[in-house]
């Protein structure tokens, strides 16, 4: 088991919170809008706050984005945390908005790093969020433009432009920690008009980083009370060393077969993942899953913004992934729900196969990872899975998948009703480990299984 160095608690300062209206001439700004439609559909609200405070030994002010069932009698209890991309988006919202809609959950937006909530936010309407302000630094577009991309490179020459980028995003964001747990603490204490009881922190890609950074470095930061600022912790698509357990909290660390270096080489891009280094045993309080086939971001239901992006892009006769990511991040937050508030454990973690200890995939004669979270598109497959497309930026994290022919489907399973038979099997395999959920279950046999015809 790995022991982290303890820390000195430090209990962080009440922050303040101030209720941001809209008017009719003043709204909200929305970093990623996927999804913000089905607001009505399920009863629920959005609603904006200013939160202040001492952060990093100087003052700060930022914006906080919380969405929550309308009738508060509705709530959960639960709520997501997610600190907003150093350059923009909140994709742990993309792919669990369903999942905590259907359920009650809550989901806030902490713009707590200062690139992207003084270059997103502030800069876009700055009368609207005069107050925000943060110890000065460079704002989000300055680190776009300088994200690592490149072709003809080796992965340590791709892992080292990384990292070198990577040391930028610290000191840019030094008061981000203690704003998160300000933030759970609002959370708690009623000041954003509910009383969370479960409050997890969460991120994907960058923000991944920051959530597997907070874990290493700021577990010693507590809520004013001395309590633990968060139930858990959910690290998505981001790598690196060995996380810590982080007794009490639980952590489930998910990575999806685009992280691998091995994998994004092709595609001239780097990642946060080192080889196979994070992999560690299990614990009271530690999982983690790799899930083959499983690109950065999901295709399957895509932005307006990203079908504008497909359409300049030419796939040689392969299409983009129909890999349903957002159904595993649904059931890997289901698990972190019944984890800390019933103690029910979770799955076994789960390795795809690699050679030793190296990033390189084993794979079967079609192409497709082995190992790892098994799911119906790799199970019974109907194509090829390549989970990072080699089409440049933004594309590469997009999945992409080439179908089998209809002589290949035969030989494989014979008739449309084997597969079926197939299918159905694979999704009760998925069902009983704990990685689908019964609702998303029935969307896949009726978009995928249903249809499948040869």
């Amino acid at each position: 088991m790995i022991v982290k160095a303890p820390l000195q608690e430090a209990l962080i300062s009440k922050p303040d919170v101030t209720y941001l209206p809209e008017t009719e001439f003043s709204k909200s700004v929305i970093l990623e809008s996927y999804h913000v439609d089905l607001l009505p559909e399920y009863c629920y609200i959005s609603e904006e706050f200013l939160i202040s405070g001492i952060a990093h030994g100087e003052p700060y002010c930022t914006r906080l984005l919380l969405r929550r069932p309308a009738d508060l009698n509705k709530f959960s209890g639960f709520v997501v945390e997610e600190p907003s991309h150093l350059w923009g988006g909140t994709s742990i919202w993309r792919h669990t908005n369903r999942w905590l809609m259907r359920n009650g959950h809550a989901w806030l937006e902490v713009d707590s790093q200062a690139p992207s909530a003084i270059g997103n936010i502030k800069n876009v309407d700055p009368e609207r969020y005069d107050q925000i302000r943060f110890i000065p630094g460079p704002v989000s577009h300055e680190f776009a433009e300088n994200i690592p991309f490149t072709t003809e490179v080796s992965k340590e020459t791709l892992s080292q432009n990384y990292d070198d980028f990577k040391a930028k995003w610290w000191p840019a964001t030094l008061q981000s920690p203690e704003i998160l747990v300000a933030a759970s603490y609002a959370l708690r204490s009623g000041q954003l008009g509910l009383n969370a009881r479960w409050v997890v922190l969460s991120g994907l890609s960058q923000t991944g980083g920051v959530t597997r950074r907070f874990i290493t470095h700021s577990s010693h930061l507590k809520l004013p009370d001395g309590s633990h600022p968060f139930e858990g912790y959910i690290p998505c698509q981001s790598g690196g060393a060995a996380l810590p357990d982080s007794a009490p909290a639980k952590i489930i660390e998910l990575l999806g077969e685009s992280e691998f270096p091995s994998v994004r080489l092709p595609c001239g891009v780097s990642g946060q993942m080192k080889e196979t280094t994070h992999r560690r045993p299990d614990s009271d309080f530690f999982r983690v899953y790799e899930v083959a086939g499983m690109a950065h971001r999901e295709s399957r239901y895509s932005s307006e913004l990203d079908v504008k992006r497909y359409s300049a892009v030419n796939l040689n006769g392969a299409k983009w992934s129909t890999f349903s990511n957002s159904f595993i991040y649904h059931a890997v937050f289901e698990s972190m729900v019944k984890w800390i508030s019933e103690e029910i454990a979770p799955a076994p973690s789960a390795f795809i196969q690699t050679v030793g200890n190296t990033d390189e995939i084993v794979r079967d004669k079609h192409g497709n990872a082995l190992g790892g979270v098994r799911t119906l598109h790799t199970d019974v497959p109907l194509a090829r899975f390549v989970a990072a497309t080699p089409e440049g930026r933004p594309n590469w994290y997009h999945g992409s998948e080439w179908p089998f022919f209809e002589d290949e489907l035969r030989r494989l399973y014979g008739s449309p009703a084997e597969y079926r038979g197939r299918a159905g099997a694979a999704l009760s395999r998925q069902l009983q480990s704990g990685f689908l959920l019964p609702a998303d279950a029935e969307v896949l046999r009726r978009e995928t299984v249903e249809k499948v015809n040869f």
